[in-house]
């Protein structure tokens, strides 16, 4: 069910290396306000967070630098190979960076489109907020290249870290629309463009 009749939330998904933060970007150049879930999580994660205890509770004192900053790569690191780490690091944060998403989008004046970039959109079930979703789609194959080009992430890890995620084709399924990003940024926003007319049209109705 959508959040506000006055407002519009279109949530974007896609595996990694789709290109979702792309896509993103993309619709804030239309005139859409932009916002990432990664983003507010990251802000969990920051010296000052309030769930830090929590985080060292549950990863134990790895997680912290020698001055007591939590280290980001380790948490991954630590949650992506093991199960249950992880989906306890979900169950404490996917609730947060949700309260915190919904704070921002109730500030949002009417008439507002809101984009909201989602890695487990339909994983925790964000979609169910949202009045249109879009998937960022690109072949496994090429994910990964784009993945290592970027560098930081060794292949096991892309590989446990796309296993922990809904298969992409569920996704394309259960989604409003599907952009395929297999060229470059110009046919990414070409396809956007599209898809935003789409849905100010069906808006309008």
């Amino acid at each position: 069910m959508a959040l506000a009749s006055d407002k519009t939330l279109i949530g974007i998904t896609g595996s990694i290396g789709s290109g979702k933060s792309t896509a993103l970007s993309i619709f804030g150049e239309l005139g859409v306000v932009t916002i990432s879930s990664d983003t507010i999580a990251r802000t969990f994660t920051e010296p000052n967070s309030p769930v830090k205890n929590d985080l060292v509770s549950l990863f134990g004192p790895s997680i912290l630098s020698i001055d007591g900053t939590i280290l980001r790569s380790k948490i991954a690191e630590l949650a992506f190979s093991d199960e249950s780490k992880l989906q306890s690091l979900n169950a404490l944060l996917h609730p947060l960076v949700r309260n915190k998403f919904l704070s921002f989008f109730e500030t949002q004046k009417p008439g507002s489109i809101v984009a909201w970039e989602v890695p487990l959109l339909f994983e925790t079930d964000a979609h169910t907020i949202c009045d249109f979703t879009v998937t960022v789609y690109l072949p496994k194959d090429q994910n990964w290249e784009r993945v290592k080009t970027r560098g930081g992430m060794e292949k096991a890890d892309f590989e446990r870290r796309t296993s922990s995620q809904m298969d992409i084709e569920k996704k394309k399924s259960l989604s409003d629309f599907v952009v395929t990003n297999d060229t470059d940024r110009e046919g990414l926003k070409e396809q956007i463009v599209i898809i935003f007319k789409e849905i100010q049209k069906r808006i309008q109705k």
